[in-house]
């Protein structure tokens, strides 16, 4: 998923920006793929492609806003602090702004205890799903500065569980913060019911 900051949520609705520079790992989006943003409807991906940092040039960065090649890695590296060497690759990701976010399929709630379930299992953290389930329902509309360490996760780690809560339609982005979806909801009151 891509994130902006909301000075851009404009730039990007006019189509100003189109395109994005990442330092990652791994690709986070894949060409052709649509995903609905945070500040209404959705980006589909044109194009993502590796970039060696030696080969990033001053029209790359022209392209983004950016004064120069340097300008530009100092942007993509200051996100996540990583050193950056000549071979460190840098993600190039052209999308264009969909007005309408794709509809998503509601889950039953057997199918959200069946994902959350392998979720908790491929993870280290043991029930994570919970816990941040319950942080959010607690703490509507605050950041995760704060719930992360009330969850035991580092920060990046909580907004990368909270994004694949999101993607199960159980929680909802707030330009600060989170809230339960009505579908987040009905899953806690479910297991409140159980007891």
């Amino acid at each position: 998923m891509l994130l902006f900051t909301a000075i851009d949520h404009e730039h990007i609705v006019s189509g100003d920006i189109t395109i994005t520079w990442r330092l990652w790992k791994y690709a986070h989006v894949r060409q052709g793929r649509v995903y609905a943003t945070s500040f209404g409807g959705a980006l589909e991906i044109d194009d993502v492609r590796t970039v060696r940092v030696a080969d990033i040039t001053d029209a790359d960065a022209r392209e983004v806003g950016q004064p120069d090649a340097a300008a530009l890695i100092e942007y993509a590296r200051s996100h996540t602090g990583a050193a950056v060497t000549p071979d460190t690759l840098l993600y190039r990701v052209q999308f264009h702004y969909l007005p309408e976010a794709p509809a998503k399929p509601e889950l039953s709630l057997d199918e959200v205890r069946t994902r959350i379930d392998r979720l908790d299992r491929a993870s280290k953290l043991g029930r994570w799903t919970l816990l941040t389930l319950r942080l959010i329902e607690e703490n509507p509309a605050v950041g995760s500065r704060y719930l992360a360490p009330q969850g035991g996760q580092e920060r990046l780690d909580f907004k990368t569980n909270v994004r694949k809560l999101k993607g199960l339609g159980l929680t909802i982005s707030l330009g600060t913060g989170y809230e339960l979806s009505e579908l987040g909801q009905a899953y806690l009151d479910s297991l409140d019911d159980e007891t």
